[in-house]
């Protein structure tokens, strides 16, 4: 099954198509639903949309953010970061791959709308913004999803601010260049 990823940034207009988007989190399915999703001051939200124009599939929000190292009671910034705010697929199209890989590796749709994000970092910083890292905080469902996508568990002392909602989730990130000294 051959599927195009086509997100479009989430506007006013689309807000009606969230109501029927479950992803199987109260939480997650709130914030699309809600004007929250389209606060510029939060993040940016991209949201991909079947073909019939009928739903939403799966969508991302994503803000800027910075990695601090801990040395005793001193912070130190390290680098500047693009943060996955939120990402969520609806549950009818959670496991269903799309593809496969000429190693034999499946690639699901989770997969092709986080390659989608990935791009749209890239293309961040390419274009607009310096920064260093990615970061998100992982729950339990999405953590084989960003391990497969090469991501690591934040490192002993090195730390990113966390809201409220992301308390109890793993903190990850993924360098998007090393500098050697």
């Amino acid at each position: 099954m051959k599927i195009k990823v086509d997100t479009e940034k989430y506007n006013e207009n689309l807000l009606e198509l969230a109501t029927t988007f479950k992803s199987g989190n109260e939480f997650l399915d709130q914030f699309i639903q809600s004007k929250e999703s389209l606060n510029d001051g939060l993040g940016k939200t991209f949201v991909w949309i079947d073909e019939k124009r009928e739903s939403i599939i799966g969508y991302y929000n994503i803000g800027v953010g910075y990695i601090d190292m801990l040395d005793g009671d001193d912070k130190y910034k390290i680098g500047g970061s693009i943060h996955l705010n939120f990402f969520a697929l609806d549950e009818k199209y959670r496991g269903i791959v799309i593809d496969e890989k000429k190693d034999g590796t499946k690639v699901k749709i989770s997969d092709r709308l986080f390659a989608d994000f990935m791009l749209k970092v890239y293309e961040l910083r390419a274009e607009y913004i310096g920064f260093s890292f990615v970061t998100l905080a992982a729950t339990d469902e999405g953590y084989s999803l960003y391990k497969r996508n090469y991501f690591e568990d934040l490192e002993e002392g090195l730390h990113f601010s966390f809201k409220d909602d992301e308390k109890g989730c793993k903190p990850m990130y993924f360098a998007l260049d090393i500098l050697e000294s």
